[in-house]
């Protein structure tokens, strides 16, 4: 029988950024939250809880899937992104960015 996912109206940044992250190879929670502080964080920050819980929405949304993995003694759960995923992804990417937003406490 097929898992039916639940499609969100739509998504966040954030999510995107992991789709983006997970298009690229799979992840780990842990390794995404890695790669965000390293690579995104200069440009788009999240809280790391967000970055921990984003994939579990992902999947619930059909957009990725996780399996277990093995690691030493641990079972880890890794992150792939699903066709559903990439295809939200490349439309995400063909829409305009937000304008930049300042916040500059001095000019208030």
């Amino acid at each position: 029988m097929r898992e039916q996912h639940r499609k969100p109206k739509r998504l966040g940044t954030t999510a995107y950024t992991v789709l983006g992250l997970l298009a690229l190879r799979d992840w780990t929670t842990y390794e995404l939250a890695t790669q965000m502080e390293r690579g995104v964080s200069r440009m788009w920050s999240a809280a790391p809880s967000m970055v921990y819980e984003e994939p579990k929405h992902l999947v619930a949304h059909g957009y990725a899937e996780v399996r277990r993995a093995r690691t030493g003694r641990r079972p880890k759960a890794v992150y792939s992104i699903t066709p559903a995923g990439r295809r939200a992804l490349a439309e995400w990417l063909q829409q305009p960015g937000a304008p930049p937003a300042l916040q500059c406490e001095a000019l208030l």
